[in-house]
């Protein structure tokens, strides 16, 4: 029964697909942005923007984030990279088809298809939060799209098993159709709070809160509910794929235990760890530039 309510449940944050897709491309997503494109998979219209040549790099955006925050990080790293920043299913503006039900392999798969198709094979992954867990998945088992990971705020199923229960004490988000329900009204009052608990560089929130409250109203998706109930539900850890990992982190982030910080480096042999005091849960966006020095270190272009 809990796994049909936790498809019920889904359908509330995906029904409507093909009409807000039509929207979103024909609406101001498509034009809030310079250099934002839409690419269609089997489940997804994917939102994304690409910026400068040679290596990609590719960025996931961390909900409720959208594209729109990230133009400094653009400038910084397509003046040395290929830059692809894509908004993950079903949260911002990538919509998707009212049969999407969040799984962990059918989410990963879906985003590997975008990977090959745009991205092509060889592209450093730079997923960030439980999308770092679709950068291990993906690296293991199709292993020609990445050539290496650079991932912020990750961890194992784990670690993000106890990051969920920190983010949903009461267990609201966790109860299908509840959650849902409950997220979609209290979307734009939670979203202030996760800032003042996640940035690190407390000027920036703002900012951060005036582009997620315009996204908010031109219809921006966060299913983060079903996220929790369904795609989170991973057990058992990832086997450490063959890439050279970097891990990111940034310890002024409210939103994660100390015990997760670099928790990938204790569940798996020679991943390099950077961190940045001052930092939060997206670092990549505060501090762009501290950053891409890092990844440029890591992957040897420096």
């Amino acid at each position: 029964m809990t796994g049909l309510l936790a498809r019920l449940g889904a359908r509330i944050e995906t029904w409507g697909g093909s009409s807000r897709m039509a929207r979103f491309r024909s609406g101001w997503p498509a034009t809030a942005t310079p250099q934002v494109k839409f690419h269609r998979t089997v489940k997804v219209q994917y939102r994304y923007l690409e910026a400068g040549s040679g290596r990609t790099i590719v960025f996931t955006c961390d909900p409720p984030m959208t594209i729109e925050v990230y133009g400094p990080l653009v400038e910084a790293f397509s003046a040395h990279f290929r830059v692809i920043v894509v908004e993950l299913p079903a949260m911002g503006f990538s919509a998707t088809t009212a049969d999407y039900a969040f799984g962990f392999r059918e989410t990963n798969d879906d985003l590997a298809a975008f990977l090959r198709d745009v991205a092509g094979t060889g592209s450093i992954l730079a997923f960030s939060c439980a999308a770092s867990l679709a950068a291990l998945d993906i690296a293991g088992r199709m292993p020609e799209l990445a050539s290496h990971l650079a991932l912020v705020q990750a961890g194992g199923t784990e670690a993000f098993a106890i990051w969920k229960a920190g983010r949903d004490p009461k267990g609201i988000l966790a109860r299908p159709i509840v959650g849902q329900l409950a997220m979609a009204r209290m979307a734009p009052k939670r979203m202030p709070q996760w800032y003042g608990l996640s940035v690190g560089r407390k000027q920036q929130i703002p900012h951060f809160c005036a582009c997620a409250e315009r996204s908010f109203r031109h219809g921006a998706l966060w299913s983060l509910a079903s996220a929790f109930q369904i795609y989170m539900k991973q057990q058992g850890e990832l086997p450490r794929p063959a890439q050279p990992i970097l891990s990111i982190w940034g310890a002024a982030d409210g939103s994660h235990p100390a015990s997760n910080a670099h928790s990938l480096a204790r569940l798996y042999e020679g991943v390099q760890t950077v961190t940045f005091d001052d930092l939060g849960h997206t670092p990549e966006l505060e501090a762009p530039d501290q950053v891409l020095a890092a990844i440029l270190d890591f992957v040897g272009k420096r």
